[in-house]
């Protein structure tokens, strides 16, 4: 019988965060560059604002590991904050590539 890590489970969560969070800001800094010819400000302002976003979320993944694990304890829960975040700044790149596709 394997004995198992308690805290693998909370490490693996973090890194799940962290790896969507870093492929959200990839992505939006990529769709800007290659939609930008045909939007111009509209492709910057959604990797304005998504880019952000997906920083605060990876800096918040490692924030809900390092309470999780005990290292740095939290005053209050965050709530739903992190996904409702991702949540909105998907929509933005999402809505940024439908316009995109619509002005072609």
């Amino acid at each position: 019988m394997a004995v198992t890590d308690p805290g693998a489970g909370n490490e693996r969560t973090a890194l799940a965060w962290q790896r969507t969070a870093l492929a959200l800001v990839a992505g939006s800094a990529i769709l800007s560059r290659l939609t930008f010819e045909r939007l111009g400000a509209v492709a910057l302002a959604s990797v304005i604002l998504a880019a952000p976003m997906g920083l605060w979320v990876f800096v918040e993944s490692r924030g809900r590991y390092a309470h999780d694990a005990g290292i740095n304890r939290r005053p209050q829960s965050r709530g739903g904050r992190a996904p409702l975040t991702l949540t909105i700044a998907t929509l933005i790149v999402g809505f940024t590539e439908l316009l995109a596709l619509l002005v072609a």
